[in-house]
């Protein structure tokens, strides 16, 4: 008979690993984002380490944005003999619910460093405007 060591931790990192994995993500990956609004606009990043700016594309449908793309690596036959594989190439696609303040048509993007960073501005409308008071003497 064989002992099996014991480890209290291990089912906590299968949990932690099915949430930042979700249920549904049998095989590809994808790119973390950071969500976060700035006075006028809202701010999409997103990691794209390795990803070629043609190799993104970015739709808006309605209130959706749809970021997806692919990456891949050129292999010698040399590096087919992995001893690990951690870094997840293949396509991605990652989509958000936009909030309706925002102007859609006026999106840019900008890629640095291996970061994407997408900006939608807030439509004129719903900005604060301050209003100048006039005072009667």
């Amino acid at each position: 008979m064989e002992l099996v060591p014991f480890e209290p931790f291990s089912l906590l990192r299968d949990i932690d690993r099915f949430f930042e994995q979700g249920p549904s993500r049998p095989t590809g990956w994808a790119p973390r984002i950071d969500v976060f609004d700035r006075e006028k606009e809202l701010v999409v990043r997103m990691e794209i380490p390795g990803v070629s700016a043609d190799d993104i594309d970015i739709t808006v449908e309605d209130r959706t944005l749809t970021i997806s793309g692919a990456r891949t690596f050129e292999e010698s036959a040399e590096e087919r003999g992995y001893h690990r594989r951690e870094i997840f190439t293949g396509q991605f696609k990652r989509t958000l619910v936009l909030p309706d303040e925002l102007d859609r048509d006026q999106i840019s993007a900008a890629a640095d460093n291996g970061i994407l960073e997408v900006v939608v501005p807030r439509r004129a409308e719903v900005l604060p405007r301050k209003v100048k008071i006039d005072v009667a003497s």
